[in-house]
């Protein structure tokens, strides 16, 4: 979720196997075509399409009828300005909790256009400190993107306070206005990852995005599909970052003024 230059990216294709090993570190990436609605059985339990042995660590169902602050915070070191905001980072929106909102068994999270100081929009971003934070795991949200271009919904680790060094996992970036790609980067210790085309439009149902995080790498799934693989691994405490941000680089058009992303859940799981 933190911008930098994307010369690391390995470009996947909807192909049946794809091998890649360019960029700065070298690594294999396997895929597989992903046909529309498919995706892997869940085992009661376990995340959808990993190996079975892991166990339920946190999760927010999103049942009740409001955000449960007892897991998440409106308030991450990842956000330079207060906690809330970080326009050197292409965000245009302060995040608060006022932005988000739970009902019908779902996150709603919702970036309007509205002034808040230096700030063009307002939005949404939860993280569990300090209710969890984990080094090696699995995590995984169900979500919906918003549509309308420039916005930028994000499910990521940032390191822990009591963490010195950067330690971040994207599990996905997504940029509206590119609806035909995504993003899967591990940040820790350089940068690799893979750039991948989805076969479906990830705006227009609920899919799942998850990431497993352990000593020997980090591999992305989607709908329990694994989609990308890296040999990079967290060296550190994280906690969980959701988040809806507005994309300076590429606005919101004049005539739009809101979007969401919608969640039904987001889950973490250690072995």
């Amino acid at each position: 979720m933190i911008r930098t230059a994307p010369t690391w990216l390995k470009v996947l294709v909807p192909i049946s196997v794809l091998a890649v090993a360019i960029g700065l570190t070298s690594f294999v990436v396997l895929t597989r075509k992903l046909a529309p609605g498919e995706g892997a059985a869940r085992v009661e339990g376990q995340p959808i399409g990993a190996e079975e042995g892991w166990t339920l660590a946190f999760s927010d169902e999103f049942n009740g009828s409001s955000v449960d602050r007892s897991k998440w915070t409106d308030e991450s070191s990842a956000e330079a300005d207060r906690g809330h905001g970080n326009p050197d980072n292409g965000q245009l929106e302060w995040n608060q909790f006022d932005n988000c909102s739970v009902s019908g068994g779902e996150l709603t999270m919702t970036a309007r256009r509205e002034s808040f100081e230096q700030y063009e929009w307002t939005s949404c971003l939860l993280t569990s400190t300090p209710a969890y934070a984990f080094q090696y795991g699995y995590i995984e949200e169900r979500a919906i993107f918003p549509a309308a271009k420039g916005f930028w919904p994000a499910f990521w680790t940032w390191q822990a306070p009591e963490v010195d060094h950067p330690v971040e996992t994207d599990v996905y970036e997504f940029y509206s206005a590119r609806r035909d790609e995504m993003h899967f980067t591990q940040r820790t210790g350089g940068e690799t990852g893979c750039r991948w085309r989805p076969t479906f439009d990830p705006t227009a149902g609920f899919h799942t995005y998850g990431a497993a995080i352990e000593p020997s790498g980090t591999t992305w799934y989607v709908d329990g599909v694994k989609v990308c693989s890296s040999d990079k691994t967290s060296d550190g405490a994280t906690n969980i970052i959701s988040n809806l941000a507005v994309y300076a680089d590429d606005r919101p058009a004049s005539s739009t003024n809101s979007a969401t992303k919608r969640v039904d859940y987001i889950r973490a799981y250690t072995r």
